[in-house]
């Protein structure tokens, strides 16, 4: 005990900057998320955020010695099955997840194909079959005194006891069985399990008991590692967004380039579990349910091993390197496609191997959004500070539902004209200011209306000059063009009307009274530069008021009037 606290000692004294940074990085984010939340899910993040300096701290250390690629003759078994047992709901994307863990190893990880054994919707027999006769060519080898490797895959539905294949069961005793015996000089198991359901779904509907493989230590090899989407009593989650499970889609990041935290193009095993674990975390705090991936990491010997390498990656994989550290979204040649990664980086300059093809790719900062359309060309390396974007201002960001802010609030000055509201009167001269907040769904707003006109009477004996004084409530919804927005919405507005008569040839009395209108509002605005705005509205309205009846030019009494005219603004918007 004495000696492990005494090693660790040592190498802390070399690593403390970095150990300092990379704490600095990954929790603010984290506890953010943390605020979100209920006390009893808060607590429990937090306690997460603890282990997470601890996860750095070991990845730092490992990272700091040498790392080893993975040896020439690595085996590689990819399983993945969206059918288990009979009475299990079947995935949306095991099989999918397994495609892409096997693609990431195949052309960045130097897994040659005919060392790749995918299998897909296969009973346990086939497994069984596969790993016994890859075991026994490892067998026949290791007499030679060669490096090797065997990495297992699993994505489909287990329990405590055993995978769930197509209706079959593969023990977990007998999977330990086939790994822990196995010649290999390195063993890595990689399980995403449970179960399955809608749009963010638990991969199986109901929480299983925990997955629980150990790796006996006696077996005479370099060293064991496993890896777990889940701790015990937690589901892992599947999400029809991503079109994959969330550890999977964070590990096939991890391995793409994303989770190279020290920039040296290669991504170790516990720099891809270290961004696994973070980002699986992050993921599953907007569900009900947290998810917590395990890592067990029995090596003997030094260093770390290298999964994946961005230099030695297949001459038909590109090279997208991302300006500044942060989050990012990568879809197929649009926004609305397909989500090919959503990652985050920590460092400026980090560089992700993706296919050949057309990309949009939207950086998400705190208060902007960066979009940009990239075509990546096999063998070659892409800058995304070269290429033009367009960025998204804040009020749009919050209607994406996307950012760090749930709100932008925003200011109007806006000078305008209302149709006669009096028979003989001119169109009313306005000035309005008010106040809107933009929500997700909706922006909601407020709004002060200043009006007056002048009147003359049809006999010509009296003159009067009308004010209205007006609060009114907004309700938009706004639909964003690429130069443009558009708002649709209604107005319901309360007002205090006044008349002052000029003396003539007859004294009248000042009239006022109280009423309502109601209108219908199209408005159009067009962003210029740091919040500030043009904006455009128009629309029909109607009033209610109480007005006075005359006769002979006397007033006789007073009747509620009701007036259906139009109104016509313009001016500036400021949002902050």
């Amino acid at each position: 005990m004495h000696g492990i606290i005494r090693a660790t000692l040592i190498v802390r004294a070399g690593f403390a900057n970095d150990l300092q940074m990379l704490a600095q990085e990954s929790l603010p984010s984290l506890q953010a998320m943390a605020v979100m939340m209920g006390e009893r899910v808060r607590n429990r993040v937090f306690r997460d955020l603890r282990g997470i300096r601890l996860l750095l701290v070991l990845s730092v250390l490992l990272c700091g010695t040498l790392a080893r690629a993975l040896p020439e003759e690595t085996w590689l078994v990819v399983i993945g099955n969206n059918r288990g047992n009979a009475d299990e709901v079947q995935l949306q994307y095991g099989e999918r997840d397994a495609r892409e863990f096997a693609e990431v190893l195949r052309t960045q990880g130097g897994v040659t194909s005919d060392r790749v054994r995918l299998l897909l919707d296969e009973q346990a027999e086939t497994v069984r079959r596969t790993l016994n006769g890859i075991n026994a060519g490892l067998k026949a080898r290791a007499t030679e005194g060669r490096s090797t490797a065997l990495l297992v895959f699993y994505s489909g539905h287990a329990d405590a006891e055993s995978l769930h294949l197509r209706g079959s069961q593969l023990p977990v005793d007998e999977l330990r069985g086939l790994l822990a015996g196995s010649a290999a000089t390195m063993r890595i198991l990689v399980v995403d399990a449970c179960r399955s359901g809608a749009v963010t779904r638990v991969k199986g509907m109901r929480s299983a008991a925990e997955f629980a493989i150990r790796i006996e230590d006696r077996v005479e090899a370099e060293g064991t590692a496993m890896i777990s989407s889940s701790t015990a009593g937690e589901s892992s989650q599947e999400s029809d967004r991503l079109r994959a499970s969330f550890f999977s889609h964070h590990l096939v990041n991890a391995l793409r380039g994303a989770a190279d935290r020290n920039g040296d193009g290669k991504v170790t095993l516990s720099e891809a579990y270290a961004y696994s674990y973070a980002q699986t975390l992050k993921s599953s705090g907007q569900t009900l349910s947290l998810q917590h991936p395990t890592y067990s990491y029995d090596v003997k010997g030094s260093g770390d091993l290298v999964l994946t390498s961005l230099s030695g990656a297949e001459q038909n994989i590109a090279r997208l390197r991302l300006s500044e550290a942060g989050t990012y979204l990568v879809t197929e040649e649009k926004e609305s496609g397909s989500v090919v990664a959503e990652l985050t980086t920590f460092r400026d300059h980090a560089v992700i191997a993706l296919p050949r093809g057309t990309y949009f790719v939207q950086r998400r900062g705190s208060h902007e959004y960066r979009e940009y359309l990239v075509t990546l060309w096999p063998g070659q390396q892409s800058a995304l500070d070269a290429q033009s974007y367009r960025s998204v201002r804040y009020d749009q960001l919050v209607r994406k539902r996307g950012g760090a802010r749930a709100s932008v609030h925003g200011v109007h000055l806006l000078a305008g004209a209302r149709g006669a509201l009096l028979s003989g009167e001119g169109p009313t001269a306005s000035a309005l200011w008010g106040y809107s907040a933009d929500l997700p769904w909706l922006t909601v707003g407020t709004r002060l209306r200043g009006s007056t006109a002048s009147l003359l009477s049809m006999d010509g004996g009296l003159a009067s000059r009308h004010y209205e004084l007006g609060l009114s409530l907004l309700l938009q919804r706004y639909v964003d063009l690429p130069w443009c927005s558009l708002a649709f919405g209604v107005a319901m507005e309360g007002t205090w009307y006044v008349q002052r008569f000029d003396p003539t040839l007859r004294v009248v009395a000042d009239r006022s009274s109280f009423g309502m209108g109601f209108s219908a509002l199209f408005a159009m605005e067009r962003q210029l530069v740091s919040g500030l705005g043009l904006r455009l509205e128009l629309g029909p309205v109607a009033s209610l008021f109480r007005g006075a009846t005359l006769l002979s030019g006397e007033e006789s009494g007073s009747a509620t009037r009701s007036v259906f005219t139009w109104w016509l603004a313009a001016g500036g918007v400021w949002r902050f």
